[in-house]
């Protein structure tokens, strides 16, 4: 993606041309990188998590509060999941495809739907393990101490 920007650059502003697929194949390697990235973070903790409130509560509050934003996540997901299932559908009933890349637009746009289905799947484990007191937090609040190991 980066090596595809930078030569689309370098075409565009040294030689007066271009790549036309450039901006199309860019933009679908970021959608994809994002939509998969959302379970990884969910996955590895690395979310950024604004825990101002969370912290300040007795534990069982805490348990409730992450329990409750890990539940709006799971509406989301599966509201997005829902939405985007039905927009994949009829680009493939349609038969739509990229504009400048030769696949149906289906198969490009095939990991929404995926990418939400995967984050849904995070979401419930993360619900399981706050749940059962493995886990107090639903991201990196401090992120001094998650990359170091330790406060100083």
């Amino acid at each position: 993606m980066v090596i595809i920007t930078c030569l689309q650059v370098i075409l565009r502003y040294v030689f007066d041309s271009g790549i036309v697929w450039g901006l199309e194949a860019t933009s679908y390697a970021f959608l994809w990188m994002v939509l998969l990235g959302l379970s990884y973070g969910v996955r590895t903790n690395s979310h950024i998590a604004a825990d101002f409130l969370i912290t300040r509560v007795p534990r069982r509050s805490r348990r409730l509060l992450l329990l409750l934003s890990v539940a709006l996540g799971l509406i989301y997901a599966l509201t997005m999941l829902y939405g985007t299932y039905i927009y994949v559908e009829r680009l493939y009933l349609l038969e739509i495809h990229a504009q400048n890349i030769p696949l149906p637009k289906w198969l490009l746009s095939s990991v929404l739907p995926f990418g939400f289905f995967l984050l849904l799947l995070r979401l419930v484990q993360l619900a399981k393990q706050i749940y059962l007191g493995q886990k107090e937090t639903v991201g990196m609040a401090n992120e001094q101490v998650s990359l170091t190991g330790s406060e100083e």
